[in-house]
């Protein structure tokens, strides 16, 4: 008799659709409280005002870097009168690169895990067909959204490997959706695209200048160092008008790049981006997350959710699998 691929664990699929578990955005921005944050290098604090560029060098090759996660089904595992949460779930990183006035898809990654939680882990990996093949990983944590952010990490790792390669391309700029994950030097250039504010760095005062930003326009550069992350430059930059009834901060995104570029050409990417992004962004009747999830971004990620696989033919093989595993036992 073939081995179990759940080993010694009774594993069982939540009946709840995945989505009602609960699971949290993890995909903040939030400051750490150890971070400094410097608000006098390009203009004094005081003095904020917005900083409309004349032009800005255009670079020959924009690449944007994104990834797409999600759970397919929640599981309960148990072993020595133990219960342990788990998950299936799939994540796709990628790019588009914008070359010659054409963008294409490059640089595709899909992966499938299944976590359990408690520091547990499967014996192997499972084939539930289709190339849908589950590697086994592990979340110390023993509450339901530990393994959850098991997948999330391996996005957010896969995002910030790809992001590292494509910048290590002499003249390509790279936009990486969400916060920049690495920080040193590269033939290119990488930046983090903040879409979702959960931390804004800036007090009150600045918050008036970045309400009143006009389209092509953004903030004055500002410095973050200290905590985990590496030291990074950062500004705010608006790139589509807003409704009279949209919040006053709406449309606009933060940017961030590493610090060991140097504020000189922070400034001048700074410029460049402010004139570029407005071009990407999606009308609102294409994107509900439109101006923020531009044009690149929002295709890549229509295409990974699609190459992940439908999610309730994989749940429904899932539930076979449990199914088969349960009578053989």
């Amino acid at each position: 008799m073939a081995s179990s691929p759940f080993g010694a664990f009774d594993v069982r699929l939540d009946p709840w659709a995945a989505e009602y578990g609960g699971e949290l955005p993890f995909e903040t921005d939030a400051a750490e409280s150890t971070e400094d944050v410097d608000l006098d290098i390009e203009r004094p604090a005081d003095a904020w005002s917005a900083v409309t560029p004349v032009g800005g060098e255009l670079t020959a090759t924009v690449v944007f870097v994104d990834g797409v996660r999600r759970v397919e089904g929640r599981l309960l595992a148990r072993r020595d009168q133990r219960l342990i949460h788990g998950v299936i779930g799939s994540y796709g990183v990628g790019a588009v690169r914008v070359e010659d006035g054409r963008a294409a898809c490059c640089y595709e990654q899909i992966g499938h895990l299944a976590v359990l939680g408690c520091g547990e882990r499967l014996p192997g990996a499972f084939d539930l067909g289709s190339a849908l093949i589950y590697q086994p990983a592990s979340s110390p944590r023993d509450d339901a959204e530990g393994p959850p952010l098991v997948v999330f990490e391996a996005m957010r790792a896969a995002e910030g490997e790809l992001a590292r390669r494509c910048a290590a391309e002499a003249a390509t700029l790279v936009i990486a959706d969400g916060p920049l994950t690495f920080g040193e030097a590269s033939r290119g250039h990488a930046l983090g695209f903040v879409k979702r504010f959960f931390k804004l760095y800036v007090g009150s005062s600045q918050v008036t200048v970045l309400a009143s930003l006009g389209v092509g326009s953004r903030s004055p550069l500002f410095h973050i160092r200290g905590g985990t992350r590496f030291g990074r430059f950062s500004w705010f930059t608006r790139l589509a008008s807003r409704l009279p009834i949209d919040a006053h901060l709406t449309g606009l995104a933060r940017l961030e790049i590493a610090d060991v570029v140097g504020f000189e050409t922070a400034r001048s990417l700074a410029d460049t981006v402010t004139v570029l992004l407005p071009r990407f962004v999606p009308s609102r009747g294409r994107d509900p997350r439109a101006p923020q999830n531009l044009l690149p971004i929002g295709a890549l990620e229509a295409h990974l959710r699609r190459r992940l696989g439908d999610p309730r033919v994989i749940r429904r093989r899932l539930a076979d699998l449990i199914l088969q595993e349960g009578v053989r036992a």
